[in-house]
Order: structure tokens, then C-alpha cells, then sequence
């Protein structure tokens, strides 16, 4: 009995100690999270800076890199923000961020990464660094099982860089800046001339993902979604989930589980009574179409992808 009692009451100073050493590394601007930090920033601008209804795309960087935000502008004759940021943040940072921009009567676009339908509650380290470097309020909008991980896998690596962060000054070079975000949202320099060897021989290393295998209805992904499309409801706001562009695998046609998930996507959030519109193998293109990742487009790709889209949503936006 003595030794339990000595053993929780270890524990316990040892949590507080460990709590204690996160606690006082808080809101201290880490360089890891800059560039994200100063994307939002800027594109919270540009929403903030739109005093009617707007049309805003919520996701993570394969609509920053693969929407063309003037032309849907034009073709749906609406301002559009590519509010898509940076899908290693997560699913609940990510909508969390929205609801600031969002306003009565908007209209959302949700072309979101697969994976983040697949959201399990556990964080990795991008969101980790960024809710405790940047934006600490939105912990608190976690659930206790999040909260629990976010300060359990947290690495003594990125304490100690909390400590030592030298971050605040707004990233000048690079393919990942503000600087590179057009008045729209939209990625810039996403040439094929601008594909180095390095990203090529990059690209040529990529494989095919496995969301259908680990697709689950029950993910906390899926309750983080229902709340958000009960959210905009309530403030009459129209939710669109369309696809995600994905660098093409034949394993996604081949095989039974990938197919399923694909073939069944619109079918599973429409059963949920939501709005779906596409399909994903439309947005799936070869390889000469992708800049440096399996989501992130060429201007070139970019261009179809959003022709792509404009004929989707035509038939419930026009």
C-alpha cells in the first residue's frame, strides 16, 4: 500500500514538473512554425480585408498550391480566399483557423487532404510546435485526449527549441513564405522550370498512400467535421467538400480497399448529409503535373485542377 501511494505521488510531481517545463516555453515564436504562422497571417488579411460573401477553401496546402483562385473568382462571380495553409497542422487547428474568417452567409470549399479524414486524436510534431509556439488558445479547443498527447509527445528536442526560439522575423526566402502568396491565397512559383533535380529525384521516391486501409468511420476526423458543418449551419453557411488533388498510383484503382475508399467517399459523407461534389480520381494526375509533393501542383497542374473544379461545382454554385 505504502509503495502505491509513494509511486502516484512521484508520478504526480513528476507530471507537474514535466507540465511546469512545457508551460514556461509557451507562446515563444519558433522558427519550424514561422512560415505557417506568416501564411495565415496574410491570408487573414485578405478575408478580413472582404466585406461581403465570399467563397473560402479551407484545407491544407493542396489548394494552396492547386487552386486558382482568380478564375473561380470569375467563373462564380464571388471573392475567393485559398485559405489552404498546411495539412500537417491537422484537421482541428486547420478548421479551428477557418471559423475566423468565416462570416454569415459564406460559402466553404473543403477539398481536403485524405489523411485528415483519417484523424485519430494523436498530434504529430508540426501541430505540437505550432499550438504551443503560436496559438496556444486553440489547446484549449482540443479534446482531453489530444490534450494529453500534445503535452506527452512532446520531444525534449522541441522543448529545448521553445527555450532557445529566435523566430518572429517573417521568412524573406524560399518557396515557403508569405512572400510567395498572392492576393487570392495562392501559392506562387510552383513552375516546372523552377522543379530542381533534388525535387524531381524527390518526387520520383514517392509512394503510393494507404487511406483506405486506414480509413475509419468512427475517426475523431469525421465528429471534428460534424461539429464544423453544424457550425456553419447555424450561421447559414454553405459547406462543400469536394476532392483533393492526389499524385496518381495505379494501386488506387487496383486494389479492392484503396478503390473502396475512393469510389465510396462521396457516398459516405453525402450519407452524413453533407454536400460532395467530384470525383477523385478526376483530380488524381501523373507525375509531370506535381511541383514537390503528391499534393502540391504546377501552375500548369493547377490550371486543370481548377477547370476540374469549375465544372463540379457549376452544378450547385451557378
Amino acid at each position: 500500500m505504502i509503495f502505491f501511494r509513494n509511486f502516484f505521488i512521484t508520478f504526480f510531481i513528476l507530471f507537474f514538473i514535466w507540465i511546469s517545463v512545457i508551460y514556461f516555453q509557451i507562446d515563444r515564436p519558433t522558427l519550424m512554425s514561422q512560415w505557417v504562422y506568416d501564411v495565415y497571417k496574410k491570408k487573414i488579411t485578405i478575408a478580413n480585408n472582404i466585406k461581403s460573401k465570399k467563397i473560402i477553401i479551407v484545407a491544407g496546402s493542396n489548394s494552396m498550391f492547386g487552386c486558382d483562385s482568380k478564375k473561380l473568382q470569375k467563373a462564380f462571380g464571388l471573392p475567393v480566399v485559398n485559405f489552404g495553409v498546411n495539412a500537417g497542422v491537422y484537421l482541428p487547428y486547420i478548421l479551428y483557423k477557418a471559423k475566423q474568417i468565416i462570416k454569415k452567409d459564406d460559402i466553404v470549399i473543403l477539398p481536403l487532404e485524405y489523411s485528415l479524414y483519417n484523424y485519430d486524436g494523436i498530434p504529430n510534431i508540426q501541430m505540437i510546435d505550432y499550438i504551443f509556439s503560436r496559438d496556444f488558445d486553440a489547446f484549449w479547443s482540443l479534446t482531453l485526449k489530444e490534450q494529453f498527447y500534445m503535452i506527452w509527445d512532446i520531444p525534449l528536442k522541441r522543448i529545448y527549441d521553445g527555450y532557445m526560439a529566435k523566430g518572429g522575423s517573417v521568412v524573406k526566402y524560399g518557396l515557403y513564405r508569405s512572400g510567395n502568396i498572392d492576393k487570392y491565397g495562392d501559392q506562387l512559383g510552383a513552375t516546372f522550370k523552377a522543379k530542381t533535380t533534388s525535387i524531381k529525384k524527390e518526387l520520383d521516391k514517392l509512394k503510393a498512400n494507404h487511406y483506405g486501409i486506414n480509413y475509419n468511420s468512427n475517426s475523431l476526423g469525421f465528429k471534428y467535421l460534424t461539429n464544423f458543418v453544424q457550425w456553419c449551419k447555424e450561421k447559414n453557411v454553405k459547406v462543400i467538400f469536394t476532392p483533393s488533388t492526389l499524385l496518381y498510383f495505379k494501386t488506387y484503382k487496383n486494389d479492392k480497399t484503396e478503390q473502396w475508399f475512393y469510389t465510396n467517399l462521396s457516398k459516405i459523407i453525402k450519407n452524413k448529409g453533407w454536400i460532395y461534389i467530384g470525383d477523385p480520381y478526376k483530380y488524381m494526375y501523373e507525375k509531370k503535373y506535381y511541383f514537390n509533393t503528391d499534393y502540391h501542383l504546377t501552375t500548369k497542374g493547377r490550371q486543370i485542377r481548377t477547370k476540374q473544379m469549375i465544372k463540379d461545382l457549376s452544378s450547385i454554385l451557378k
